[in-house]
């Protein structure tokens, strides 16, 4: 039986600086705050699942360098239980590492040094390494941040393609989430990946970008537009199900299937302390339903409760419940 979880793409030292304000070009805003973490969609996701109570193994794949940053990513991966050893090391090429800013829990703004992550290829995911582990989720974040994986060929398929066709041939459920980053070959990237994909994970600006269905006007979530833009997904290849979250509405869509929608209980205010990483845990917890093959609804249930839970922390990853208790 398939048991456990490897979650590839980019690992990062995250820096976070709470500001006062933010400042006009040539100008100086003050800093109240820094928060210095591990981020990316596998370290927060694998983190989550820790302090969600996943008991199979978690294990990292990715790029890092020999420095003081991978040092940080090694310490927080024993820590939370986390296989770090096959996560290949770099010597010449510095770590990853992202600044975030952010006024109160409002919005982030993100400076990302791409570092390690740019070299990203076939040979530096170490997959046979780990076909002992019996593994029955492959997870990958984050689509358009992965260096040579994102690199298209003459077909317009990108290289992460042959990963993904690896894994299936493993017996494992790929399931690819995305990010908020405007990159010129975004929907090339994901309408390739689609074919290999079996749950799509992405919020309602990702898919903006990957349909041109437009699902936020005049700060309203369009509905429509938004299961338009799951079919469309599912119509690319994705096999299982398209999951496109937002502070609003979730749909969870597989084909030939009617919609099933979660309306959120949005917080107030005052109780977010930052929203940094609410997509990762909403993500951690759909993967540990998917594990566990639960019924969508739980499943939705869990997701929205663990965002709802880190949005009140100030850290990307970790501080929250067992799933038990969400």
């Amino acid at each position: 039986m398939k048991k456990g979880i490897i979650a590839s793409g980019i690992w990062c030292v995250d820096i976070s600086y709470k500001i006062k304000n933010w400042p006009s070009e040539g100008k100086t805003s003050i800093v109240e705050r820094k928060i210095d973490g591990v981020g990316g969609g596998p370290s927060n996701v694998l983190t989550n699942l820790e302090y969600l109570g996943f008991k199979y193994p978690k294990i990292a794949l990715g790029c890092i360098g020999k420095d003081k940053e991978a040092d940080i990513i090694k310490k927080h991966n024993k820590k939370n239980n986390i296989i770090s050893k096959y996560l290949t090391t770099l010597k010449k090429i510095k770590t990853s590492y992202t600044l975030i800013m952010s006024k109160g829990g409002g919005e982030r703004t993100f400076f990302h040094y791409a570092g390690a992550n740019d070299n990203l290829s076939y040979r530096n995911l170490k997959l046979s390494s780990i076909k002992n582990y019996k593994p029955k989720i492959f997870y990958v974040g984050y689509l358009t941040f992965l260096g040579k994986l994102d690199e298209l060929d003459n077909y317009n398929k990108s290289k992460l393609c042959s990963v993904l066709k690896k894994t299936k041939k493993m017996g494992m459920l790929n399931c690819l989430d995305l990010a908020s980053y405007d990159h010129k070959n975004y929907k090339k990237i994901i309408k390739s990946a689609a074919k290999y994909c079996d749950y799509l994970f992405l919020n309602e600006i990702e898919a903006e970008l990957a349909t041109d269905f437009k699902i936020i006007f005049e700060n309203k979530f369009n509905k429509k537009n938004a299961e338009s833009a799951a079919n469309y997904l599912l119509d690319c290849g994705v096999n299982k199900a398209v999951v496109l979250h937002s502070p609003q509405y979730t749909i969870w869509k597989e084909k030939n299937k009617l919609s099933q929608w979660y309306k959120s209980k949005l917080l107030k205010n005052s109780q977010i302390v930052s929203k940094v990483g609410a997509g990762d845990a909403f993500c951690a917890a759909c993967l540990y339903g998917i594990h566990e093959e639960w019924d969508v609804e739980k499943i939705l249930k869990k997701a929205h409760s663990a965002a709802s839970s880190i949005l009140k922390t100030e850290f990307s990853s970790g501080n929250i419940p067992n799933i038990n208790y969400l």
